[in-house]
């Protein structure tokens, strides 16, 4: 029998690969993860107006919740995937003045200072589910 060793570094990606398998939010639907969180989509936006972002939180690789005062919050759908949104540690948008309009990009800054440029789709006002 003859046994055939492997490259360290191609047993170490296979096994990664095999670990990594695919995040628990893209089985789910949107809504679905909206409504874990409580929340669900009210109304379909053309632009987010007088605009002051204090957090946001990642959904999934093609949605962001942006969060604005107390209780306003949107969900962003961006218009390719951006999976740095899911360990950002700075968000920005290419918008001037108050006003984030669909032709705008979310700046994501990761640790390393990587920016990564992610185009705006759709917006959506969300409100707390009822329970």
């Amino acid at each position: 029998m003859k046994v055939r060793l492997l490259p360290v570094g191609v047993l170490f990606a296979t096994l990664l690969a095999a670990c990594a398998g695919t995040p628990p939010e893209a089985e789910k639907t949107v809504d679905e993860l909206l409504a874990e969180k409580g929340l669900e989509i009210v109304e379909e936006l053309d632009r987010l107006t007088v605009f002051n972002v204090h957090s946001w939180q990642y959904v999934n690789d093609h949605n962001v919740i942006l969060e604005e005062g107390v209780s306003r919050r949107y969900l962003v759908e961006l218009r390719n995937s951006c999976p740095e949104t899911q360990w950002a540690q700075r968000i920005a948008f290419t918008s001037f003045g108050r006003i984030v309009e669909n032709t705008d990009r979310i700046l994501v800054t990761n640790g390393g200072g990587h920016v990564d440029r992610c185009t705006m789709k759709t917006f959506y006002r969300l409100e707390k589910t009822a329970r």
